[in-house]
């Protein structure tokens, strides 16, 4: 293992040197230079100032650069990050700090208030995610180290992830787009979706002779026909299995449910389900709303808050978060795969506790004498941190798997915690895989528990 510090360290020492040499510290404050500009490109300061910007000019925090029709501009940051900007673009640089380390000081807030660019981002947001945020009209972007594109165009947001991936958050939900997805997003109060629709994708070279991206421009710099985005669904009817967690006044529970038949609405949010496991029992909304749901067709998730019907009797004041989907019908026998979060609901602490994030991967190995499930995932805000990493168990040829599983904490454990595990593979060749957990043990009595459910995709 000290090899690999040692290379990770020597690694960001050597991209520390070369920031240096292309911004020397001593008398240098400014966010980044123009590496070039082509055509109108200016910068406005808060209070209104208008300035032109050419090749080697200085970016502070607080301007807006502004690319008129036919005109495009490449920003390098003093992390070592870049933006390369499409014609019909403002970009505001709203809080940037960088002093060749990172403290927790460092800084990069910026917004998209029009029009569309390139990203490779540097330094900041690599050790500490919330240091680096983008944010529009419709939703926030978040990173973990990362090559993106974006455009916010007259029917909404759409992103396409070049390298690691992003996170969009609005009042809707949160979607982690990863590597080579798409994603599109309406209006701050509708989620954000997958989309298969790919944009052109520029070259990875630093320096752009032109710039395209998800909203296709002609050589005016004026908006062309696109293709219309069209939300993968969800199909009412038999054969799903969805796994689930939930808190309500009756108390919690995270499991697995088979042979559910589901009822779905035209927008793809779930409405109804039935399954039979001793007889048949119908969920319904009731009362309940639908804030957050999502689907890339193959699998979906979401939650309903507030009172749903249970066969005949209510759950009150419930948070359900549900994660659905087709098992895969032939499961792989032999070989190992890894899988990526794609997608999560926010985790719901029974003692009130609110701002957690998940992060998580799966590797599975399908062998038929040793298949396993390792799960690698962690649940935290600001206070509170749990570590749920271990085996659950899956059957030669199962589609479903379920672990009882040790898990670590900083904080938020009164005398030990564990995540109960429940979850399935959907799609061709088990393409998803989606779980529910319940964390156990945590606040500061021991009787508490989180608990959420969460997506994943096949690398």
């Amino acid at each position: 293992m000290i090899p690999n510090k040692r290379f990770k360290l020597t690694r960001q020492a050597m991209l520390l040197a070369t920031i240096s040499a292309a911004f020397p510290i001593s008398g240098y404050a400014a966010a980044g230079r123009v590496d070039f500009a082509i055509g109108n490109v200016e910068s406005v300061a808060a209070n209104g100032t208008r300035r032109p910007l050419n090749k080697g000019a200085e970016i502070n925090a607080g301007e807006t650069i502004s690319t008129a029709t036919g005109a495009r501009a490449q920003v390098r940051f003093a992390d070592g990050g870049f933006v390369s900007l499409q014609p019909g673009t403002q970009f505001r640089v709203d809080e940037f700090n960088f002093q060749n380390k990172t403290d927790g000081q460092e800084k990069g807030f910026f917004s998209l208030l029009k029009g569309g660019f390139r990203a490779v981002t540097g330094i900041i947001g690599r050790a500490n995610k919330q240091t680096y945020r983008v944010k529009t009209s419709v939703a926030t972007i978040g990173i973990r180290g990362t090559g993106y594109n974006m455009a916010l165009r007259d029917d909404g947001l759409f992103v396409n992830v070049g390298e690691g991936a992003i996170s969009l958050t609005n009042n809707a939900g949160l979607l982690v787009v990863a590597a080579g997805g798409s994603a599109f997003v309406a209006d701050l109060n509708t989620p954000p979706i997958p989309t298969n629709l790919q944009p052109y994708t520029p070259p990875t070279g630093l320096q752009e002779p032109t710039f395209t991206v998800a909203d296709q421009r002609d050589e005016s710099g004026n908006l062309t026909i696109v293709d219309p985005i069209v939300a993968p669904s969800l199909a009412s009817g038999p054969g799903y299995v969805m796994a689930n967690a939930y808190t309500a006044t009756e108390g919690t529970s995270a499991d697995l449910k088979t042979d559910v038949t589901a009822t779905f609405s035209t927008t793809s949010q779930l409405t109804a389900f039935t399954w039979n496991p001793d007889g048949l029992v119908t969920v319904d909304l009731g009362s309940a709303t639908v804030p957050f749901s999502v689907t890339d067709g193959i699998i979906g998730w979401g939650r309903w808050v507030g009172d749903m019907t249970v066969a005949f009797s209510p759950l009150t004041n419930a948070t359900f978060d549900y994660v659905i989907g087709i098992p895969t019908a032939a499961m792989p026998t032999t070989g190992t795969a890894t899988y990526s979060l794609i997608g999560y609901t926010s985790p719901t602490s029974t003692d009130g506790s609110t701002g957690y994030s998940v992060n998580g991967s799966l590797a599975v190995d399908f062998a038929a004498t040793s298949a396993q499930v390792g799960v690698d995932m962690t649940v935290a805000n600001t206070t509170d941190s749990y570590g749920i990493n271990g085996l659950a168990s899956i059957a030669a040829g199962a589609s479903t798997f379920n672990g009882f599983i040790s898990t670590t904490a900083t904080n938020g454990c009164f005398s030990g915690c564990s995540a109960s595990i429940n979850g399935f593979f959907a799609g061709a060749n088990a393409s998803r895989a989606g779980l529910s957990y319940s964390i156990f043990g945590t606040g500061s009595s021991g009787f508490d528990s989180i608990q959420g459910v969460a997506a994943f995709a096949r690398d």
